[in-house]
């Protein structure tokens, strides 16, 4: 009986090394305490990345907060949770994962199971895209399809690309870098009402008027017309991917507590009613 059970436990060590989806086992300080081939050979980490992190750390900045919840939720009554969430792969990517995952109480970890469904995102997208274009004349259809060619949702692209903003020369290293700290702040702080020059320039360290030349020598734009075009592109970005079906939504995480005035400036920005993208 005794050989049977080793036995029996050294095929359930090879099942889980051999098994084609995601196997995690995390412990209650957010720490990785086992893993299958699979999690490394996706996401391109070294063991010694993968334990020594705070999972969090790999799960995408947006979606932490859903993710955390869930955890607590499984803690204090849910034994069980489905989800769908991404991670950041080492070189930059942005991978969509489909969680099936259970709490166990006794030793107090979660032991979870992913699959990879990024390719299943990225037709439910352009599925999306497409319905939207396909209510459009063909100028604003025209319109709609460069702004789509632009739309980055990864969080580390690879090649940051700015042309989104008019841009049609490739920015300086230094400004390059410049620009997306601005836009990550901006991001960040979409829905603050206290988004302003004042604000910003406190956050990077900068006094209010050479946050200003930056921005005029880099876009030839005002700081407050940067700020509402990088909401703007926030907004498209959600509409594009179907995430938001109601402009006053939309208008409050781009920072407008008037929906009305919301409208009225992605109509003059995009020359299209929003209620007609949702």
């Amino acid at each position: 009986m005794k050989d049977k059970y080793v036995n029996n436990q050294a095929d359930l060590e090879y099942y889980f090394e051999q098994y084609p989806n995601l196997l995690c086992i995390v412990g209650g300080d957010g720490l990785l305490k086992k893993i299958n081939p699979a999690v490394q050979n996706l996401l391109g980490y070294s063991d010694e990345e993968l334990f020594n992190s705070p999972i969090d750390d790999f799960i995408h900045p947006d979606d932490r907060e859903v993710a955390s919840h869930v955890r607590t939720a499984q803690v204090n009554s849910e034994h069980f949770a489905e989800y769908d969430n991404r991670l950041l792969t080492k070189d930059g990517k942005t991978v969509w994962l489909s969680w099936s995952s259970v709490f166990i109480e006794r030793d107090q970890v979660f032991f979870s199971i992913a699959k990879d469904i990024t390719s299943k995102k990225k037709e439910e997208e352009q599925s999306h895209i497409v319905s939207i274009l396909n209510r459009l004349g063909e100028e604003q259809k025209a319109r709609f399809s460069q702004e789509i060619a632009f739309i980055n949702p990864e969080i580390h692209p690879e090649v940051p690309d700015f042309r989104w903003l008019g841009l049609n020369e490739t920015l300086a290293v230094a400004d390059q870098k410049w620009m997306e700290k601005f836009e990550t702040l901006v991001r960040k702080h979409a829905g603050t009402a206290n988004l302003n020059l004042r604000f910003l320039s406190a956050e990077m360290a900068m006094s209010e008027r050479q946050v200003y030349r930056y921005i005029d020598r880099i876009v030839s734009m005002t700081p407050k017309k940067l700020i509402t075009m990088v909401q703007m592109h926030m907004v498209w970005e959600m509409i594009s991917k179907g995430k938001e079906h109601s402009p006053a939504a939309l208008g409050r995480m781009a920072g407008f507590s008037s929906t009305s005035r919301f409208k009225k400036m992605f109509y003059n920005i995009y020359g299209i009613d929003v209620t007609a993208l949702l």
